[in-house]
């Protein structure tokens, strides 16, 4: 299987695409997102998460969220990974984000 998943546009509605997050497939990587997230940092790429699950924030945790599972959303932010995507962002800097993307994936 592939690795990780690009997003993709719905032929019935257009993105402001203001964020690129993509869909890491951990059961066909040997490294977590967490690792995976701190190895293109080490090789200049901004990489974020969006968004962590709002269950997990506090104040959720503090008005009756504390030990509840939501599977989906979990499953969605473990692999996630937000990739650079700005106004600026010429096709060099897309070429380098790729390969650090690929040499960290192996």
């Amino acid at each position: 299987g592939l690795a990780m998943q690009l997003p993709s546009l719905d032929q019935s509605g257009y993105s402001a695409l203001h964020l690129y997050v993509v869909r890491l497939n951990l059961e066909q990587l040997k490294k977590s997102r967490k690792e995976i997230f701190h190895e293109l940092v080490a090789l200049g790429i901004g990489v974020n998460v969006h968004y962590i699950p709002i269950h997990t924030q506090p104040y959720y945790r503090k008005n009756g969220f504390e030990g509840r599972s939501f599977q989906t959303s979990e499953w969605y932010y473990d692999g996630a990974l937000t990739l650079p995507l700005y106004a600026t962002l010429t096709e060099a800097d897309q070429d380098f984000v790729i390969e650090a993307v690929k040499k960290v994936l192996v």
